[in-house]
């Protein structure tokens, strides 16, 4: 199981075990806010290497934090503590983006999971 299972049965559960083993203390809210950023965000890179591959000029780009908000906050804590987050992804000047020791195979893997099983219900 990688990272992208863990948020996918997260978001049907609700169970907090799937992602956070240690003390770090996480509203729930904030864990829901960031485990639908992370797969939006995954999905939209697979996307991305779509339209890249039908030569449209687009580029893959991290994820844009804005550590005043408390998930990103919390978030930071997870890559930090967390040794699940800390496999997958890393956090730098204000950016997440993929650990340096997640192969670009294991990436596309991830970005295509994503794009595949993650598909919120749209508001109308």
């Amino acid at each position: 199981m990688d990272i992208v299972d863990s948020f996918l049965r997260y978001i049907e559960t609700r169970n907090r075990k799937l992602l956070i083993t240690s003390d770090v203390e996480i509203e729930p809210k904030n864990l829901i806010v960031i485990t639908v950023d992370i797969l939006a965000w995954l999905k939209l890179e697979h996307k991305r290497t779509l339209w890249m591959a039908e030569g449209k000029k687009t580029c893959l780009k991290p994820l844009k934090l804005d550590m005043q908000c408390s998930w990103c906050l919390d978030l930071n804590q997870l890559v930090e503590k967390e040794r699940e987050f800390q496999l997958y992804f890393k956090i730098e000047n204000g950016y997440l983006n993929f650990s340096d020791h997640v192969t670009e195979v294991e990436r596309e893997a991830l970005r295509e999971k994503a794009f595949q099983n993650y598909n919120p219900p749209k508001h109308v």
